[in-house]
This record gives structure tokens, C-alpha cells and sequence, in this order.
């Protein structure tokens, strides 16, 4: 018994030691060594708490609490003095300006391409010197037309194949006269041709003359006539 009672007391200073040691090295672990208890002669295992960095209180892993800290916690080691907030503040900023940045160079260079496309398109479709007439005719049936019938006449415009509208209107010698019509002309198109219908109805003869007149800027231009007979009776 005697002998039982030395060795809890060795058990007991040796513990104690170890405690001390680990106190002045500042190593926490989870070890379990063992420990005995006053008046007791059963060994209990001893759970050896974590130590904070200051020493003081629970290990590592201490979120605040005053209680004794529990087994497994797991400790955040962390090396160096880390980014402060106002740097990290900063990068941050910094990194969504250049993004922004680079957002708006971008569209800026789609734009400017864009355009750059549309007027070279331009260019192509309508570019280069106006529209100019440089001659004018027309076309009508050679037969003599019979009772109640419609003749079509055509009119051709030819151009220097610039980019414009031209002008015209047709005058007939019953005196009806058409109101200004337009012809839109493409880059490099250099003619078109304009129709006319022209109903005649009763018995008797005409000698029936259309004119196309071209109307230029100042109300005049180059004009061509076509006739054809009608007899019926």
C-alpha cells in the first residue's frame, strides 16, 4: 500500500511537471496523459486543455468562451501580419476599376468599329459623284391599236451611275400631265426605265404622243416623246 502511495505521488509530480513544461514552451497538443485525483486510487485520463497565444486562456481555437476548452478543437495557425484592411480595401477597388475600365474600352472599340463599317457600307452603296441624266427615250407600239384597248409606253432614263434620285413626269397630248414621280438610283446603276398606260375607249382616230420630261433643280431637263396610232370604227 505504502509503495501504491509513493507512486500515485511520483504520478502526481510528474503531471505536474509536464503541465509546467508545456506552460513555458507554449506548445498545446491534445494529448491525454494520464492523472490522478485526490484520495482516489483509480488512474483517470487527463485531457490537457489547448493554450491560447497569450497564454491565458483556451487554446487556439477560442471563439470568446470563459469555459475550459474542449478536446479536438482544431487550432488556426496563421504566419506573418496578414493584409490590412485598408490595403485590402484598396486592391480590391483598384481591380473593379481596371475591370470597369476594360468593360468600357471594349464597347467603345465595338462602337468605333461598328461605325467604321457602316460608312465604308456607305461608301460602297452611295458614295462617289450625284446622279446625273445624260439621255432620255421612250418606246410605244408600231401596230395601229384597235376599239377600247390600253397601250403601254416605256420610258428609258439612263444616267452617269451616280448616287440620287431623278425626277420626272409624263405629259400626253390629250392634255393630262402626271405629277412629279422619283426613281431612287443605285451607285453604278445607269439606267431605268418608267412605264406609262395609256387607255383609250370610243370609236374615231387618235395620234396619241407622250412625252417623258426629266425635272431637274431648276424645273427643267432632257425629255424624249413616243406616239402611236389608235383607230377604231
Amino acid at each position: 500500500m505504502d509503495e501504491t502511495r509513493r507512486d500515485m505521488d511520483e504520478t502526481r509530480r510528474d503531471v505536474g511537471e509536464t503541465w509546467r513544461d508545456r506552460g513555458e514552451t507554449g506548445h498545446g497538443s491534445d494529448e491525454t496523459l494520464p492523472s490522478a485525483t485526490g484520495g482516489s486510487d483509480d488512474l483517470l485520463p487527463y485531457a490537457v486543455p489547448e493554450r491560447s497565444r497569450d497564454g491565458r486562456g483556451p487554446g487556439f481555437g477560442d471563439t470568446g468562451d470563459t469555459g475550459a476548452s474542449r478536446p479536438g478543437d482544431a487550432a488556426t495557425l496563421r504566419f506573418g501580419p496578414g493584409v490590412p484592411a485598408e490595403v485590402a480595401k484598396r486592391w480590391s477597388g483598384a481591380g473593379r476599376r481596371r475591370r470597369l475600365g476594360r468593360r468600357i474600352a471594349g464597347g467603345l472599340l465595338t462602337l468605333g468599329v461598328a461605325v467604321l463599317a457602316g460608312l465604308i457600307v456607305w461608301w460602297l452603296l452611295r458614295g462617289g459623284p450625284g446622279v446625273a441624266v445624260t439621255g432620255v427615250s421612250v418606246s410605244a407600239p408600231a401596230t395601229t391599236q384597235s376599239c377600247d384597248t390600253t397601250v403601254r409606253l416605256v420610258g428609258t432614263i439612263r444616267t452617269n451611275g451616280g448616287y440620287g434620285d431623278v425626277r420626272y413626269r409624263w405629259r400626253r397630248s390629250d392634255g393630262q400631265v402626271s405629277g412629279v414621280l422619283s426613281e431612287s438610283m443605285r451607285k453604278g446603276q445607269r439606267s431605268v426605265q418608267v412605264p406609262l398606260r395609256w387607255t383609250v375607249k370610243g370609236e374615231g382616230t387618235l395620234h396619241a404622243v407622250a412625252t417623258l420630261e426629266i425635272v431637274g433643280s431648276d424645273g427643267t431637263g432632257p425629255q424624249a416623246s413616243g406616239a402611236f396610232e389608235y383607230v377604231c370604227g
